[in-house]
């Protein structure tokens, strides 16, 4: 019975479509995109795509980049067990020259994120334009399973091997393949670090099976920033984490391996529900800060349809699985699969292993949310006292600051950006 009980709960939030044929075109590298011809194979564009580039509120990371004023890339590097990956980049701000050096950023998104993340406030508020206008070459990650990096190179894969992943892969083989990249297309051999969110776990996490990425690595700054979460208040986490079991039961006998995907019926939300006459009614940001709570006092009304737009991006269940499971045992270890069988196969062990904090060498800074339902100030300082080189721990000086804010907070450039840019400065 309590199965059934969980499907209610859960089925009308998760759902999974996705058609696994794969389009060779999207391995050519384009300055303009990861689609050589924007009118090349549309049909297919589209159909691999789940944010359409003639939507107003959801198009491509590099056509709002471009639109903004700046050059844009789209690069594609595939993992070793399969998984295509697209990485966007700034390569400079406007008016400069590829031949200028400058030195590399690396900005990674969050749990049910993307690249777009960095992009969508715009010049004046984004990340990401901000930091090329201070002089940097601008890298932006996307994990596999969001919208971005949601294909494979298997094309007869099926949907239960596609999405067995969790934030194990993506720190195994996503991370050290896209850095590869990014320092092999430079030319450079160090790097900065900034990740929101599961970017910050995942840098972590990779420091224990890429040692070379600690190293290289000069300033690591997390957003959000946590490797274990037993505190965390996000009422859709702690209701996960009370059903984890039977949750996966669930998904495994449905059929279901996908969450929360970012398809058509986000997209028509972003279109009809939060347009100009509903930005200010709950329901609208409800459907989006649910998971990670919402603050009046840096979001922009304005910017809401063009986030919802881009988010959420998706990610597997076994992520979402994941994350749940740290609620409940509070560790800093890999996915346990529910079984000695399973973890046998998966880890060559009964138990999944335990990371090291020894292991990230590399100097950290860390900024944090006094509201922020997904990573508790608690869990935060836990990771700062467990860290061996922390430079930084610094509360946002906002008392309702939330997780989310992080990423499109209209105060930002004040709060957390140019503080972020003055401490680069020194490493």
């Amino acid at each position: 019975m309590i199965r059934w009980i969980v499907a209610s709960l859960f089925l009308g939030v998760v759902y999974s479509k996705f058609d696994f044929k794969l389009n060779l075109d999207i391995l050519e590298n384009s300055i303009f995109g990861g689609y050589p011809n924007p009118e090349h194979n549309k049909d297919e564009k589209n159909k691999y795509n789940k944010v359409s580039v003639d939507k107003k509120y959801s198009k491509q990371p590099d056509q709002i980049i471009i639109e903004a004023g700046y050059p844009a890339e789209t690069h594609t590097v595939i993992t070793p067990d399969g998984y295509i990956l697209h990485i966007h980049r700034i390569p400079h701000s406007r008016g400069g020259k590829y031949d200028e050096k400058r030195p590399v950023v690396f900005l990674q998104h969050g749990l049910l994120a993307s690249s777009a993340d960095w992009i969508i406030m715009g010049p004046e508020h984004g990340l990401a334009f901000i930091l090329s206008d201070a002089g940097y070459d601008v890298w932006m990650g996307n994990y596999r399973g969001n919208s971005y990096s949601h294909h494979h190179t298997n094309d007869s894969i099926s949907r239960r091997d596609y999405w067995r992943f969790s934030w194990d892969e993506m720190a195994k083989y996503d991370l050290p393949t896209m850095l590869t990249h990014m320092m092999d297309v430079t030319g450079e051999s160090s790097f900065y670090y900034i990740g929101h969110s599961m970017g910050t776990l995942t840098f972590y996490t990779a420091c224990n099976y890429h040692p070379w990425i600690g190293s290289a690595a000069r300033l690591m700054v997390g957003y959000g920033p946590h490797t274990v979460v037993p505190h965390m208040t996000s009422p859709v986490f702690t209701r996960l984490a009370r059903y984890v079991s039977d949750i996966e039961w669930l998904f495994d006998k449905l059929g279901i391996y996908e969450f929360a995907p970012s398809d058509s019926m986000i997209e028509w939300a972003a279109e009809e529900v939060c347009d100009r006459n509903m930005r200010d009614e709950a329901l609208c940001r409800d459907i989006l800060f649910l998971i990670c709570g919402y603050n009046k006092n840096e979001m922009n009304n304005t910017a809401l349809p063009y986030i919802m737009g881009h988010t959420p991006a998706g990610t597997s269940t076994w992520n979402m699985v994941h994350y749940a499971q740290s609620v409940n045992h509070g560790l800093w270890m890999g996915l346990d699969f529910g079984s000695d069988s399973a973890n046998l196969k998966h880890w060559n062990s009964t138990e999944p292993p335990t990371y090291s904090y020894e292991k990230v060498i590399t100097p950290v800074a860390l900024y944090w949310g006094q509201n922020d339902w997904l990573v508790d100030p608690r869990d935060v300082e836990f990771l700062k006292n467990k860290l061996p080189n922390v430079v930084l721990y610094q509360r946002v000086n906002e008392t309702e600051y939330t997780h989310l804010d992080f990423l499109w907070g209209e105060h930002n450039k004040k709060l957390v950006y140019g503080p972020t840019i003055e401490l680069m400065k020194h490493y």
